[in-house]
């Protein structure tokens, strides 16, 4: 199954959930004098909307592993290089808010994909200058999950402009993995540096990974349009424990035979995200969102 059929499969399961049909149907009312029912109808609101943006994602490595057992150089020459925040993914799922009073408790179910990448650089030398080789392995890994994430936010201002400060928890199921690996060599032997390709491969490796959990925090602000709220916010989300499966660490043949095997390590990632939703307890304009 493609990813866009897992986002529509994932949308329509999501809002079949949701009891819209019942938070339509108000009747048409007057307030009552003194504003005080458009002021208690204010106070308390469900909204129900789409979100999507993007994402960066770095990793902390835990307990470092490798294909090689290193003779007569350092281990530490083993460890890979990672690059932190360099390769964008994405995220698109729903926004289902409780409010009142200024506190919101949100529920962001998200499809959501992260990558991370990293480098190896293996060099052998030996008493003449012509005695040397270096290898140069490339791997781009990257996840899918069907993340819930449960946040408190907090309107700093209430007015049609309204900054916010939020914070939760996620838990990540992993659907999808996959992992390229590009191998370029370097050969001195023949008194110049001759590099070529050695391998170039792009697998599915989904059973090295568990699921994901962990929590973030946020800032953000919402603007009122009509009966739409716009909200950006930015996100940092942390992972505590590394997601990868012991069990299946060095059961992918394609690349242990080539020297690549998974670290331990855990994930730190930000993500930029606009959405647009709208209030389910709506009656008339007199109650547009404010």
């Amino acid at each position: 199954m493609s990813h866009a059929s897992y986002v529509l499969a994932f949308l329509l399961v999501t809002l079949s959930i949701v009891p819209i049909s019942d938070s339509l149907a108000q009747r048409r009312r007057s307030p009552k004098p003194g504003g005080s029912f458009a002021d208690d109808f204010l106070k308390t609101q469900f909204w129900l909307g789409i979100r999507g943006g993007i994402n960066l994602t770095s990793q902390t490595p835990i307990t470092r592993y490798s294909g090689f057992n290193p003779i007569n150089y350092e281990e530490e020459s083993l460890d890979k290089t990672y690059n932190e925040y360099s390769d964008p993914g994405f995220q698109v799922g729903l926004d289902i808010t409780f409010y009142h009073k200024g506190f919101s408790l949100c529920l962001l179910p998200v499809f959501n994909k992260q990558v991370i990448s990293y480098e190896t650089d293996l060099r052998w030398s030996g008493d003449a200058e012509a005695d040397q080789y270096e290898t140069l392995y490339q791997a781009k890994q990257s996840f899918t999950f069907v993340e819930l994430p449960l946040a408190l936010k907090y309107d700093i201002l209430q007015n049609k402009v309204r900054p916010f400060v939020m914070g939760g928890a996620f838990y990540a199921f992993t659907i999808a993995a996959n992992k390229q690996i590009i191998i370029e060599e370097t050969d001195y032997a023949s008194g110049q540096a001759r590099t070529f390709e050695r391998a170039n491969f792009n697998l599915s490796n989904k059973n090295e990974f568990n699921n994901n959990w962990g929590v973030f925090g946020g800032v953000g602000v919402s603007f009122d349009f009509w009966n739409i709220r716009s909200i950006i916010d930015v996100q940092y989300r942390h992972s505590f424990e590394p997601f990868i499966n012991e069990s299946e660490r060095f059961s992918e043949t394609q690349f242990t035979s080539f020297g690549d095997v998974q670290d331990d390590y855990s994930l730190q990632n930000m993500s930029a995200s606009v959405s647009f939703v709208f209030p389910l307890r709506y009656i008339d304009k007199q109650f547009q969102s404010n």
